[in-house]
């Protein structure tokens, strides 16, 4: 299933996205935005990546395929996707922040949820040393409020499996 795996506005309706298959392009969503039921959302940058990889603006939802229908660009080749730790650094340090400016930990959560994902959920978890998986798809699930301890966790074990998996192929 196509899952859209980092969003960013970058624009009036306009955003950037990167989908599980490799494919990152740029998606203006005006002509979307000017019908029903996404006419009466007030704030289009007041949007959730869902787990299952959707946007979601509360009583409407795009799903990972409309959007790429919508969007211009092209697969990126694995290597170029590959994942450093200064680009896990950067990303991480600025989902935090706007998770913190906004108010809202699903920022922060999507990111940690999209890097388990690509590294492993397992591999995460035990690293992180949380307790269970279920206790862990609770914390970066975007309907709950995870303490900062467990966000923390999750995001120093990302950091140090992507350490390590540099340091043995780098």
């Amino acid at each position: 299933m196509l899952k859209i795996i980092d969003v960013d506005v970058v624009g009036d309706h306009v955003i950037e996205v990167e989908f599980s298959d490799g494919f990152r392009g740029r998606a203006d969503l005006t002509a979307l935005f000017s019908k029903p039921p996404f006419s009466a959302i007030a704030d289009f940058n007041r949007f959730s990546l869902t787990a299952s990889g959707v946007l979601n603006w509360g009583d409407a939802e795009l799903s990972a395929d409309t959007v790429k229908r919508m969007s211009k660009g092209a697969v990126v080749s694995a290597s170029s996707r590959s994942l450093t730790p200064e680009n896990v650094e950067a990303i991480l340090r600025q989902t935090t922040w706007e998770s913190m400016s906004e108010g809202r930990p699903d920022i922060l959560q999507a990111a940690l949820r999209g890097y388990a994902e690509q590294l492993g959920h397992a591999d995460v978890i035990k690293r992180a040393g949380i307790a269970s998986r279920s206790s862990a798809y609770k914390t970066l699930s975007p309907s709950t409020n995870p303490s900062f301890k467990s966000l923390a966790k999750i995001s120093g074990a990302i950091l140090a499996i992507v350490r390590e998996n540099n340091a043995q192929h780098g």
